[in-house]
């Protein structure tokens, strides 16, 4: 995929899963997205609605059998770290991390219109986030995809999803797991 589709682009370069969203949030001009505390900076910085952004992204690439076990003590440790490196368990013993995919945030260019649909790497998970960056992506006729529920909210090919925004009013707990499911039972 051409850089010039991305304004903005975190994570590791090798993910296993990659958000797509519209809108980059508002950051200092030292914010690094590997830094300890980036995510604090960046909900700090942009409030609530980037809180519950980096909160859906930690449930679905939690690879927690239950993933409200324990309060939601995995995919909050993950939420902390959503944009780190990939880095050796090995080395981090003292640590309990838990299992989870690395992902990957772009933020789609609004300045460059695709009028074919963008062709995705099969190896990685591709969520697409919203209307609004399915229709930047080329994605034009969403109805082709498999649709994963009954209401349609979540559609599927290959490794790439069409979801909801990153909203609980748009993408409550129910599609995350369904989410979550249909990664977990599809291999890369």
């Amino acid at each position: 995929m051409s850089s010039d589709l991305f304004s903005h682009i975190w994570g590791p370069m090798n993910p296993d899963i990659i958000f797509y969203l519209p809108t980059p949030p508002e950051l200092s001009t030292h914010w690094q997205a590997s830094h300890p505390d980036a995510i604090t900076q960046l909900v700090t910085l942009n409030g609530n609605h980037w809180r519950k952004i980096v909160t859906i992204m930690a449930k679905v690439c939690c690879l927690e059998h239950d993933m409200n076990d324990n309060k939601g003590i995995g995919w909050k440790q993950i939420r902390d770290q959503l944009f780190n490196e990939l880095h050796d368990q090995q080395t981090d013993k003292h640590i309990n991390i838990p299992s989870r995919l690395h992902c990957q945030l772009r933020i789609v260019n609004s300045n460059v219109y695709h009028h074919n649909e963008v062709v995705f790497t099969p190896e990685s998970w591709h969520i697409l986030c919203g209307k609004e960056v399915q229709q930047l992506m080329g994605i034009t006729e969403p109805q082709q995809y498999t649709s994963l529920d009954e209401k349609q909210k979540i559609r599927h090919q290959h490794t790439v999803l069409l979801t909801p925004y990153l909203d609980y009013r748009q993408y409550a707990n129910t599609l995350i797991e369904l989410t979550r499911q249909h990664i977990a039972s599809s291999k890369v």
